[in-house]
């Protein structure tokens, strides 16, 4: 703690370690997100339509059950805090279901059964996890350049995750399928979620050890109930402002994430390219990352972020309007991608101003269910994204496992995973420069003034 100034701080040991929570996220549901689909499609079977049902039925019950959980977790009272026992307690199970995905009980009526309901369920565990995780940010310090510091640091930890996932998945897989194998098989795909769910495990458990939860709500006599956690969501304009951006965000990039395989295997015509193009952005991102938290600082959240979704949408109309056959142009694009791809940081803290705000002006603190509505806003477009992208591209004309798509087919995909997402991309910046009115010094008021009556 900082006693000059009373102001309560993260110890430097827990704002490095906290993007290792996002980085083990990166091995279970970044690995999920970026193959499940084509592992639904092309190894189990399945037709696209089904598996876009089961992406947005999942999402449907994710709408009531994120903000569930926020509400869970902010009302949590333990010697460990409100947040930390859920990502201590629930990563195994998450794990053992991120295995569990990748299991083919086939393309009958019993095999989309069992997936529907694994798939659901390792959701739900995601979000068991991941929205404790998220709400740490906002509590862990009270100084807004640390918590940009927290954001940076989960975005490292996701963009390395990003790296490792998207460079060394296909070659495990493909190690794993067999020799001489030149696509990967089930069973690859299993081996290395199991893999990387080992992995994940004890760096969720790191993240437990370090962190430590110094803002408390002053509202502990009571609990809030379900009309009350729901209220002050929808009633703050500037968490709706995040919500929305993020969610048009995240269909431009997770949905990208999920079609990006079959841009690479049949537009550009190599399996082994996966790791390549995949990586690329995530390199990018980190080199972003380090400049991002300064540039926020020193010109505005708002500003950079908005920035930042503008140079991904010049990126990807770069690759998008590039031949199959030039890579020059399509790496450039990727770079330029990659590079801007840092603003998440700078949505958490926001999100973060958006707590702030709400309790300056009911005297009521809901982290856990602001972050389960950033959560939800992160799965709602990677759910989008997949089951909207495989309907494109069936469209099309794409026929799975077919090495030899049409011409049309080979336009389709190229669309969903570079135009459309350029464009969503650019309008999620417009429109947070027009709904976002607040500056920084404003928030920086607001927790003065929430911090003063608290003191009382």
């Amino acid at each position: 703690m900082n006693t000059s100034t009373n102001t309560k701080k993260a110890s430097g040991l827990g704002v490095i370690c906290y993007g290792l929570g996002d980085l083990a996220s990166q091995f279970i549901w970044t690995f999920v997100g970026s193959y499940l689909t084509i592992f639904y499609t092309d190894i189990v079977g399945f037709a696209p339509i089904v598996v876009s049902a089961i992406m947005l039925i999942a999402r449907v019950w994710d709408a009531v059950n994120d903000p569930m959980m926020g509400a869970i977790a902010e009302n949590t009272r333990s010697k460990f805090g409100r947040f930390r026992p859920y990502i201590a307690f629930g990563c195994p199970f998450l794990a053992v279901f991120a295995v569990m995905t990748f299991i083919n009980m086939g393309n009958g009526t019993l095999g989309v059964i069992f997936s529907a309901v694994v798939y659901i369920i390792a959701g739900m565990l995601y979000t068991l996890v991941n929205i404790p995780y998220s709400s740490l940010a906002a509590v862990m310090t009270e100084d807004p350049k640390q918590r940009n510091l927290i954001g940076v640091s989960r975005s490292v930890g996701m963009n390395v995750g990003m790296i490792i996932v998207n460079s060394c998945s296909a070659g495990l897989a493909l190690h794993f399928s067999g020799t001489g194998a030149e696509v990967a098989t089930g069973h690859g795909y299993m081996m290395t979620a199991i893999i990387y769910s080992i992995i994940a495990i004890p760096l969720f458990l790191i993240v437990f050890f370090t962190s430590k939860e110094v803002i408390m709500p002053e509202q502990e006599a009571r609990k809030l109930n379900p009309g009350e956690t729901l209220s002050g969501m929808v009633k703050n304009k500037y968490l709706m402002t995040i919500f929305i951006v993020s969610t048009i965000q995240m269909v431009a990039f997770m949905g990208r994430i999920s079609i990006t395989t079959y841009y690479v295997i049949y537009c550009l015509g190599a399996f082994s390219l996966i790791a390549l193009i995949m990586t690329i952005p995530s390199i990018g991102g980190i080199i972003g990352s380090l400049v991002v938290a300064p540039l926020a600082n020193k010109f505005g959240k708002k500003k950079i972020l908005a920035l930042t979704l503008l140079g991904q949408g010049v990126g990807l109309f770069i690759v998008y309007f590039a031949p199959f056959t030039n890579m020059t142009q399509i790496m450039i694009g990727h770079w330029v991608y990659g590079i801007f791809n840092c603003g998440f940081p700078i949505c958490l803290a926001m999100v973060a101003d958006c707590v702030d705000y709400w309790e300056d002006k009911t005297g009521i603190r809901q982290d856990g269910s602001y972050y389960a509505t950033y959560g939800l806003s992160t799965k709602l477009g990677n759910a989008i994204g997949s089951a909207v992208g495989v309907l494109i591209i069936s469209g099309f004309g794409y026929v799975a496992g077919n090495m030899e798509q049409t011409a049309g087919a080979l336009a389709g995909i190229n669309l969903t995973v570079n135009l459309i997402p350029a464009i969503l991309l650019v309008v999620a910046a417009i429109l947070l420069l027009v709904l976002w009115d607040k500056t920084d010094k404003d928030f920086d008021d607001i927790r003065a003034e929430v911090k003063e009556r608290n003191a009382k």
